[in-house]
């Protein structure tokens, strides 16, 4: 494969087929012509074949008509001498194959004597009467219609049942002042007719045929055909032959058994026409030599052009591999070489010339380049780390509360280039407070990342102190104000969501306002903003709180998003943005909206390139509350630390929920009391278990859920204590605490399974009666 490669050997290559193609075109022009010439030819050769066969033939017949004309004269004068006038003419004709001489009976019960002489098989000549045949022979057919024969006529051809041989007569008229008192009838068998056909020319691999007037076959190279009628093609082509040759296309019939050629000429004195059937392939066969003869010299002689193209080429363009052998040095960084003295001022010597120059100027540029790669390499670097690290700041993509899955939030953050500006983050301040921001940097580039990883950990670890979405802005803004002598400043959203009711109070510092998607809707929720934070020291900020329902989402965005252009330099906007996210099917999960919005911002912006970081995330809310009803679900570990936190948070929400006091310390101390006995004899003081509370207060009563993984105990089980003298021991399990349990409890259920215990309970309030079963 190397050597195809040479432009010595590719011009060779293509001068070669191009002249084929040359060849091929001249030689398919050629051929047509040729053939149309040689056709004609044909066609000429084939007509001439025909009538000379036809000539052939009668020749042959023509005898036979001539000595029967010559008896038919003579049996006028000699009528007694007919059977020895048969006689003599059977002895001086082999061709014929019997005579009779027959009358016109005056008296049809005494006709005249009517010898048939005839030649048998072994040679010898037989003679009988006609007048002795079982039929009246001057009633038949071929009488009749012999004797209208003034001029002799051949008749159909026929099988003799006594000679079983298939033979044809030609009659003539006997005639006496002009009336027709007889008729002579000569015999000659189609075999001898068959003989005659095998005599004739033809070209190899045609055949010969004759047919009558009734397009039977008399004679054919096939003797099989004999007597059998032609198929209508063959005729429908020997009828139209008679203006010139006819194509004859059909195939797999008895007598035509390939495409052919037919040709056709009348035979004079008979109603006979002679056919030369030609194949079509045998007409062609020597064209197809002549052809490739004439293919193959081309093609040798255009092997020979090449290869003396080859010769000189190479010749020519040899100083050109020495600068090849050099060029890949040059591509494998090999430049301290020599090149071949230049000898002539012509377009080689002056590449050569050219290619020495680029070598020691590549050179020098190769060195400066290694230099530059260093640096860059060593800047790629930094920024990978630096994207790891920023990568690292941020919390996964994805979030659903742990607690009782009461939302579900999704964020992505793109940068612009390898680190951005742009951030997002979200953690749990306590056990029911959630914490979400997303901000911008004023920056981008390493600066931006390390700004926004300072505000980030600044965040984290001021908010639980703050408590607020306000506090936490003031407080970070002092903190980021210090030093900050590059005047960067970050906008900034927050919120802090209180995961038992779904109230979120957000503020912000500068940043573009939230979307809230509900009902099928999505809209600007507006909230009062203060400075940028890392401006000034004091900047204070304002709070609003925004209540989520059951299958809201609200987005919470960077001006990437807003301020993304496309080629023609529009803006996608805040109205596309909220089309897209109208048009967004009802999702199950928040990623829904962010993919939405992200791939219809995508195509708007086809063909442009990403000018500013893009943040996005969507915290969705499923939890279903009404004003009547709250519920609180809490998850803690087995600690009593734990249990008067939850129980704090159950008073708070009974309080909320407009319960009676009566009714709020009852549930507190029956709750107190199980998770304390949960922790200290279900866990036996362990911190490695969990325990799991579920608070559902109503108009009707207070519904309880607790559900712990620490050894079995049944309160339903337990003894009552003896109340009469000593009170019983607080801490014997089954004490007076559990009495107190289930005697201030409107209902109590136990049951244990592979998770642990569980227990429902139910306190009616004072003022509500159950309906009576």
């Amino acid at each position: 494969m190397r050597g195809l490669r040479s432009i010595a050997s590719r011009l060779s290559l293509w001068s070669l087929l191009g002249s084929l193609v040359v060849i091929l075109a001249c030689g398919l022009m050629l051929l047509s012509h040729l053939r149309e010439l040689w056709l004609l030819s044909a066609h000429r050769e084939g007509g001439t074949l025909a009538t000379a066969a036809a000539n052939g033939i009668e020749a042959h017949i023509e005898r036979v008509t001539e000595a029967t004309r010559l008896l038919a004269r003579l049996a006028e004068s000699r009528s007694d001498r007919t059977e020895e006038l048969a006689r003599t003419t059977l002895f001086a004709n082999a061709d014929l194959a019997g005579l009779s001489f027959a009358w016109i009976p005056n008296d049809p019960t005494s006709p005249p004597p009517a010898p048939f002489v005839d030649r048998l098989p072994d040679g010898t000549l037989g003679q009988r009467d006609l007048r002795g045949d079982a039929t009246r022979y001057w009633e038949q057919p071929w009488f009749l219609h012999g004797v209208a024969c003034a001029d002799g006529c051949w008749q159909r051809p026929f099988f003799s049942q006594s000679r079983q041989r298939r033979l044809i007569n030609y009659s003539v008229a006997i005639r006496d002042n002009g009336r027709a008192v007889g008729l002579v009838n000569a015999d000659v068998t189609l075999e001898w007719l068959q003989g005659v056909l095998g005599t004739l020319r033809r070209p190899d691999g045609a055949a010969l045929f004759v047919v009558d007037a009734e397009q039977r076959f008399l004679a054919h190279d096939r003797a099989t055909l004999l007597g059998e009628p032609a198929s209508p093609a063959l005729i429908a082509a020997l009828r139209d032959a008679r203006t010139g040759p006819q194509a004859l296309s059909v195939r797999g019939l008895v007598d035509v058994a390939e495409p052919s050629w037919v040709y056709s000429a009348p035979i004079h004195g008979t109603s006979w026409t002679l056919g030369l059937q030609v194949p079509q392939a045998l007409l062609e066969h020597s064209l197809r030599q002549l052809l490739m003869r004439e293919l193959i010299l081309g093609v040798l002689a255009m092997l020979g052009i090449a290869l003396m193209i080859l010769m000189v080429t190479r010749r020519t363009l040899s100083p050109l591999a020495a600068l090849t052998g050099h060029a890949e040095h040059v591509a494998r960084g090999e430049l301290d070489f020599a090149l071949p003295k230049v000898r002539r001022r012509d377009e080689i010597g002056r590449l050569t010339h050219a290619f020495d120059t680029m070598r020691k100027q590549l050179a020098i540029h190769l060195a400066k380049l290694t230099q530059a790669t260093r640096e860059q390499e060593r800047l790629r670097s930094e920024l990978e780390i630096a994207h790891q690290i920023q990568v690292a700041l941020l919390p996964n993509e994805h979030y659903v509360d742990a607690h009782c899955a009461v939302f579900e939030l999704h964020a992505l953050l793109r940068p612009a280039r390898a680190v951005g500006g742009d951030l997002y983050s979200y953690f749990m301040l306590d056990q029911q407070h959630f914490c979400v921001m997303v901000g911008d940097v004023s920056d981008k580039g390493i600066p931006a990342a390390l700004f926004m990883a300072r505000a980030i950990t600044l965040a984290k670890a001021l908010a639980p102190r703050a408590g607020r979405p306000r506090q936490l802005l003031e407080e970070l803004n002092r903190e980021l104000c210090r030093g900050n002598d590059s005047c960067m400043f970050i906008t900034l959203l927050c919120g802090v969501l209180d995961t038992s009711d779904g109230r979120l109070v957000m503020a912000s510092a500068g940043h573009e306002a939230p979307i809230l998607c509900r009902d099928g809707r999505s809209m600007l929720f507006e909230i009062e903003t203060g400075p940028a934070i890392g401006l000034d020291d004091e900047a204070s900020y304002g709070e609003q709180t925004l209540t989520l329902q059951a299958g809201d989402t609200l987005l919470m965005y960077t001006d990437g998003i807003t301020e993304a252009g496309n080629a023609v330099g529009d803006m996608f906007g805040i109205e596309r943005t909220l089309a897209s996210l109208l048009r967004a099917p009802a999702p199950d999960a928040p990623r829904a909206f962010t993919d939405r919005l992200l791939g219809d911002v995508d195509a708007f912006a086809a063909g442009h390139d990403q000018t500013d970081d893009i943040t996005l995330l969507a915290l969705s809310w499923h939890h279903r509350a009404t004003q009547e009803e709250r519920m609180l679900e809490l998850t803690m570990k087995p600690t009593v630390e734990s249990v008067f936190d939850a129980l704090d948070r159950c008073d708070s929400v009974l309080h909320e929920a407009g319960i009676a006091a009566g009714t709020r310390e009852d549930v507190r101390l029956v709750l107190e009391e199980l998770m304390v006995n949960m922790v200290r004899h279900g866990h036996d003081g362990s911190p490695d278990g969990e325990i799991r509370l579920r608070l559902r207060p109503s108009a009707e009563a207070v519904q309880v859920e607790l559900h712990d993984n620490g050894s079995r105990f049944d309160p339903l089980e337990a003894a009552p204590p003896a109340l009469s003298g000593d009170i019983a021991d607080p801490e014997e399990v089954g004490g007076l605490g559990i009495h107190l349990v289930r005697a201030m409890a409107s209902e109590l259920t136990y049951s244990h399974d592979s998770e642990g215990n569980h227990l429902q309970l139910r306190f009616i309030h004072p003022d509500h009666t159950e309906p009576t079963p």
